[in-house]
């Protein structure tokens, strides 16, 4: 599976879910992790893609052009995606 988050608090819990699944892949919002995390994120092994730009949670085609992406890079994988909520 690949998950996409957009700020710290959905990395942090996608870290705690990898532990006990290292095959899963995490695409980041661009700005949401400095590159020192992205590095330290990496350095344990994990995947991890990260877009060259902020993507806005709250536009609905900027979360669909994110997926898109994703979905370019794994077209057969299942794609969660961090949500706000209302």
């Amino acid at each position: 599976m690949v998950f996409f988050e957009f700020s710290k608090q959905g990395v942090s819990a996608f870290v705690s879910f990898w532990q006990e699944n290292r095959t899963h892949q995490l695409w980041v919002s661009g700005g949401a992790l400095s590159q020192q995390e992205v590095d330290d994120l990496r350095a344990t092994g994990m995947s991890v893609s990260v877009f060259t730009h902020e993507v806005d949670p709250e536009s609905a085609g900027a979360m669909a052009h994110a997926i898109d992406v994703i979905r370019e890079h794994h077209p057969s994988e299942v794609i969660w995606s961090e949500a706000q909520a209302s």
